[in-house]
């Protein structure tokens, strides 16, 4: 008898720790706490849109803690830098997953780390709602355990192909850094722009690291460019934007995606980056938007870290709200729950509404914005338009 009931006990072990992970270990963690866990680039390229999603996964923790907690458990923060490498993100999720066991998983940022990542948390049933990628590639591979809430990147120039046609651009560039998330949005403007009647009359991507651009801006200009629809993070941006002044080339227009839209970029150009156009998911805007919480999520963050928060962050917030209901709906961290609970639920956030269709994408729309004298003003859709867009963009002699 004592050996079967060894022998039982052994196998029911066995069995918990093929299962043990990723079937949530709040449970077994001293102090009734839950190890809330993932990587993301604090340093390298991606180190500024990321670092603003660092904020408001920060924020979320510390409020969900001063609240009681996730379920009555009081969540423990493990946050390791992938340095913006997508071999390094891979083995930090490996040991979040198999070493740490943590007991609610985070994203990483970027659509080119988030892709490889996928792989490692599908294979483990950790879910997590993907808030620093946008490309629909991610979500046509069949996989079950990683949500969107963003925008698809397909869009991201979708607002400057529109502004393009209003003020007569016939001819346009299209260029961007040589990854998944630029590539599908560059593949996007090319839509956007043929169902528009511009022609594309050059495209280019180039490597993650180049920084002199004057080559390509000469390339694109000799091509009779009159727009430029740019793929872009926040160094290539800058330095497009500082040579094409150097150098005196004049566009109509110049696109950029994620990097005017981080806050220090107007501070960093100066007047140069007047006039550009850029991409946001979100802006700090609750009477415009009219998001619930909206406006208490703002006042937090700019009490906290004395600056508005931008679209990255505003999405990272909106992913934890939803993780948060998640967790609720599935009444604990069971993996094959919360997957289940993600799938399902149909929650308003600070950052919009989320309801994901069969494939995991959620639907959202974004905002084009223009900066003007170092502000964003959003200038479309008309819907939620602080401003007329001030375009053709004035030629630099005459700025």
């Amino acid at each position: 008898m004592k050996t079967a009931a060894i022998l039982a006990f052994a196998g029911a072990l066995a069995a918990l720790f093929v299962l043990g992970v990723g079937t949530g270990w709040a449970g077994h963690r001293p102090n009734n706490e839950v190890l809330v866990g993932g990587a993301i680039s604090q340093t390298g390229q991606y180190a500024e849109p990321a670092g603003r999603q660092v904020y408001s996964i920060k924020l979320w923790v510390d409020e969900v803690n001063a609240r009681g907690g996730l379920l009555g458990h009081t969540i423990v923060l493990r946050l390791l830098d992938d340095k913006s490498d997508i071999q390094t993100s891979i083995k930090l999720y490996e040991k979040l997953i198999t070493e740490d066991k943590v007991d609610v998983l985070l994203a990483p940022y970027s659509s080119g780390i988030t892709e490889a990542v996928a792989n490692v948390n599908e294979r483990y049933k950790m879910p997590f709602v993907a808030y620093g990628a946008a490309s629909t590639p991610i979500w046509e591979k069949g996989r079950r355990y990683i949500f969107n809430i963003a925008a698809v990147a397909e869009d991201y120039q979708k607002g400057a192909v529109h502004l393009a046609r209003q003020i007569g651009v016939k001819k346009a560039a299209i260029i961007g850094q040589d990854s998944l998330f630029p590539r599908q949005s560059g593949a996007g403007a090319k839509e956007w722009a043929k169902k528009l009647g511009i022609e594309v009359v050059l495209e280019e991507n180039y490597p993650a690291k180049q920084t002199d651009f004057t080559a390509l801006l000469q390339k694109i200009n000799a091509a009779g460019a009159e727009a430029v629809f740019s793929n872009s993070y926040f160094a290539d941006a800058a330095a497009q934007l500082r040579q094409m002044r150097e150098l005196n080339i004049n566009f109509k227009l110049y696109s950029s995606t994620v990097g005017p839209a981080l806050p220090n970029f107007p501070e960093q150009l100066g007047p140069t980056a007047d006039y550009i156009l850029g991409f946001s998911l979100w802006e700090p805007l609750p009477a415009v938007l009219g998001y619930p919480g909206m406006k208490e999520f703002i006042e937090q963050y700019e009490k906290r870290y004395h600056e508005k928060p931008n679209y990255h962050a505003g999405a990272a917030y909106g992913a934890l709200q939803v993780t948060e209901a998640a967790v609720k709906k599935a009444g604990g961290f069971d993996g094959e729950k919360l997957r289940d609970a993600f799938a399902t639920i149909d929650v308003q956030t600070v950052f919009g509404h989320y309801k994901v269709d069969a494939r995991g994408m959620n639907s959202h729309e974004g905002l084009t914005f223009q900066i003007l004298k170092g502000k964003r003003r959003v200038v479309w859709p008309e819907k939620w338009a602080e401003t007329k867009p001030e375009l053709p963009m004035p030629e630099w002699s005459k700025r």
